[in-house]
């Protein structure tokens, strides 16, 4: 019978398990696809809010871009550069580095720049109060669900923004086509209003800090199609506006 020093034994132990997963890697990189697309995420916080218009969290995203000197393809170069490097590092320490190249900048590149890759997510959470059972006694606690998840593609997104241009970014498209543009008059808004004339009337100048007697207008009636958004409204004192509206 034949002796095997230990010592060796558990030498050809250790190359016997190096072999195994050396080989359970490679099969397991063989049929895997290493290369999730790119994604930006963008997250907004629809807490209290009933039947938020998802549409327009993400027209008021545009709108925001520009004040913050952001472009829209710009991000998507970024990320794509970013995603670019992250599988390049990945396959120049893969095992099957030829496979993964070539699968790599003929099928998934190529994917991802197809116009209707969805690159961007918009997610919609909602804090949601739970409760929970001790002592007798029930003890609330918060917990943040998505509650809603809008994927657009780089195409769609630009197609929003050409209509966003259309109407000089000044609201969303459905704010800009609501029948009821009084109704979008809110207490924020009157208050940029304010704050931007200095609550001064844009006729004769009177200086209303109080606000008495201060009128947020409508430089174009809503009758006439005049919309509710900032560059149509202005502050005027009770006086002027009713002088303009007896011309009207």
């Amino acid at each position: 019978m034949m002796y095997i020093d230990s010592k060796v034994l558990f030498f050809i132990i250790i190359v016997v398990f190096f072999v195994a997963a050396c080989i359970m890697k490679i099969l397991m990189e063989y049929d895997d696809d290493p290369f999730e697309g790119p994604h930006i995420i963008i997250q907004f916080d629809v807490s209290g809010r009933h039947k938020p218009n998802f549409d327009d969290y993400v027209e008021e995203w545009i709108i925001a871009l520009p004040k913050h000197g952001i472009d829209i393809k710009q991000q998507v170069d970024e990320e794509l550069e970013k995603w670019d490097k992250e599988c390049e590092d990945y396959i120049s320490n893969c095992m099957l580095w030829k496979k993964r190249k070539k699968g790599f900048y003929q099928e998934k590149r190529k994917e991802i720049t197809q116009d209707d890759y969805k690159m961007f997510i918009f997610d919609f959470k909602r804090d949601q109060t739970r409760y929970r059972q001790s002592d007798y006694e029930r003890h609330p606690y918060t917990v943040e669900n998505t509650v809603f998840s809008l994927k657009l593609s780089l195409k769609e997104l630009l197609e929003r923004d050409d209509e966003l241009e259309e109407i000089e970014y000044e609201t969303t498209i459905s704010k800009w086509n609501s029948r009821n543009q009084r109704k979008l008059m809110t207490k924020d808004l009157r208050e940029k209003i304010k704050i931007r004339d200095n609550y001064t009337c844009q006729k004769c100048g009177k200086y209303m800090p109080d606000e008495v007697g201060l009128h947020i207008d409508h430089i174009i009636p809503v009758k006439l199609g005049g919309k509710s958004v900032e560059s149509n409204l202005q502050v005027l004192c009770d006086k002027c506006n009713l002088k303009k509206g007896s011309n009207n």
